[in-house]
């Protein structure tokens, strides 16, 4: 064979082999899952703020343990939040876990075509009550702030027993004396309150070896409407 059609072999099968190359599916480990945006809002009782409600999205991968995202709304009740994980169910839940709403894998809605896994308006205004609490300091005590979280049955414990923190933004400090709204689940029952206390005055307090107290349990129908923190 000539050089000159040697050459040109040689450079074809270079070409075809990118060709081919270009035709192959990437391995796993270079495959990338494209982005999906959960989207939807949130209709609540008239007020302000979150009131212990949170949006909770599972997720996970072919090869992962789900985890759970906590996703913000606005005041209107929009969300929205990006996942390269599959949507595995969404929740909405009041206080710190009763759920009120869920919606699973396959009755999720299909991608459309901006990416998006839209889940529509979720009307919960008939299955929430607003319930306002006055949180005072007792006599002699000291006010400032506190930090303030609502259970349906008693709070979580650590593992060797230690009590929950509320040292988060999830529970967003308050001055005592002020009166909070929450919303609860109707004919909720076991209902605990727990008010924490920050170590030492001033701006970076420390929550997590805070004083705390426990109030209840209460059934919906006998809430109380103040609670007394020492």
């Amino acid at each position: 064979m000539k050089p000159i059609a040697v050459t040109f072999f040689v450079v074809l099968l270079a070409f075809i082999g990118v060709g081919l190359r270009r035709g192959e599916p990437l391995s796993d480990e270079h495959t990338v899952s494209p982005e999906r945006t959960l989207v939807g809002q949130l209709l609540l009782p008239n007020g302000l703020g979150s009131r212990g409600v949170e949006v909770r999205v599972t997720v996970a991968t072919a090869d992962s343990e789900p985890r759970v995202v906590w996703v913000l709304f606005d005041e209107q009740g929009h969300f929205a939040h990006s996942f390269r994980e599959r949507v595995r169910s969404v929740k909405v839940t009041a206080g710190a876990g009763a759920e009120v709403y869920r919606v699973d894998t396959e009755e999720l809605p299909e991608v459309n075509h901006a990416g998006q896994i839209d889940v529509g308006v979720i009307d919960l205004r008939d299955r929430l009550t607003r319930h306002r609490i006055m949180v005072r300091a007792a006599d002699g005590k000291p006010s400032g702030d506190v930090r303030m979280a609502m259970w349906f049955g008693p709070p979580p414990v650590g593992p060797v027993g230690e009590p929950v923190s509320l040292g988060s933004r999830q529970f967003p400090p308050f001055v005592l004396g002020s009166e909070i709204e929450w919303l609860l689940p109707n004919g909720g029952q076991s209902i605990y309150f727990l008010v924490e206390r920050p170590t030492g005055p001033g701006r970076g307090t420390k929550w997590r070896s805070g004083h705390q107290r426990l109030f209840g349990p209460f059934n919906a129908a006998e809430l109380p409407t103040e609670l007394i923190m020492d």
